[in-house]
């Protein structure tokens, strides 16, 4: 864990009072065994040519999501990025409409026309993506700044990547966030390997020079820490911290978990191997709850069938729902004129 040195006494005080019990560990369990079940059965779909477009998959992030997630409201918001899956489960949106809209159909969130980029849910606060890479960040600025002037203690989380880090927009929302005090949570999901963020050369594109995103958070005067993405505890600790933080008007902090993805941009293989069980959170959470003897065997069996019975009968939904009307085709969409 890398904390910023002005924040390092409240962060480790306040760390230190958010203990987990027993029932909130099964319920972090069940939370990222909903997201993974789900993206398994989304890959097949995918295959079957069910799912219209492809797009990435969260699967080995699962952990940030649902550690975040558990410290909020139904009214809270959160912005998401091009691996939108886990946090809208994580945030409690219903698996019918969801994979309704995946699969392009009627009765979807937004009748088939988001796709999974911008599905839209207001109910569960869930305020979509966005198809410019870090662009839903200075979105929830705006939300911020609105729950900071209804004063209805209402929370934002913004989720970017670490290749979004370098986008000029969430450096000016970060500034702007902190200058202004709002009640939002900034979230840098980072997968990219050390040599491929030191040296850019060796990739296609330009990474970053620094190893840590977090630091930046320094120069606009918030807190900053980086964390391991694969430890749901860890997650759930500090993210409570901040999250608390916002909501009593202290301001905004920007938190940075490392994570490793089980394949690329776009949907790829199906299952993890060895290499990537130390990075999974599904197995390090599994591993915690056995040596505490939380997790029996049964208790596992049974919240594992219980998730895929929930699945199922989203793509049962999904499947046997209408198509949209090709005369609603421009209904609900806007543009500018250029």
């Amino acid at each position: 864990m890398l904390v910023n040195d002005k924040f390092l006494g409240i962060t480790s005080y306040l760390m230190s009072k958010i203990v987990l019990d027993n029932d909130k560990f099964l319920e972090l369990y069940r939370v990222m065994i909903r997201i993974r079940t789900y993206e398994t059965t989304l890959r097949t779909l995918s295959r079957e040519g069910k799912i219209p477009a492809r797009f990435g998959m969260y699967t080995g992030q699962e952990g940030v999501a649902t550690g975040v997630s558990a410290h909020l409201k139904k009214d809270d918001q959160i912005g998401s990025t091009h691996r939108p899956v886990g946090h809208l489960i994580a945030k409690g949106i219903n698996l019918d409409k969801l994979t309704a809209e995946l699969c392009g159909k009627a009765t979807g969130f937004n009748k088939g026309k988001a796709g999974s980029y911008h599905i839209f849910d207001p109910e569960t606060g869930c305020l979509g993506a966005n198809g410019i890479v870090g662009a839903s960040v200075p979105m929830c600025a705006g939300y911020a700044l609105r729950n900071q002037i209804k004063n209805d203690g209402r929370v934002t989380v913004s989720y970017f990547g670490e290749g979004g880090s370098n986008q000029g927009g969430i450096q000016e929302t970060l500034n702007l966030a902190a200058c202004w005090n709002l009640p939002i949570v900034f979230i840098c999901e980072n997968s990219s390997p050390v040599v491929q963020r030191m040296l850019g050369h060796e990739m296609d594109y330009p990474q970053l020079t620094i190893d840590n995103v977090s630091i930046r958070a320094a120069g606009y005067g918030m807190p900053g820490s980086t964390h391991d993405g694969w430890d749901v505890e860890e997650v759930y600790r500090v993210a409570g911290e901040a999250i608390n933080r916002a909501r009593s008007g202290k301001g905004p902090t920007l938190l940075e978990f490392k994570v490793h993805q089980f394949e690329g941009n776009l949907e790829g293989r199906l299952e993890a191997n060895e290499k990537d069980k130390p990075f999974c959170p599904i197995d390090v959470l599994e591993h915690k709850l056995r040596i505490r003897q939380i997790l029996k065997k049964d208790t596992e069996e049974k919240i594992r069938l219980e998730e895929l019975e929930l699945v199922q009968k989203a793509v049962k939904f999904a499947l046997s729902s209408p198509e949209p009307d090709i005369k609603e085709a421009y209904t609900d969409v806007f543009g500018g004129a250029f």
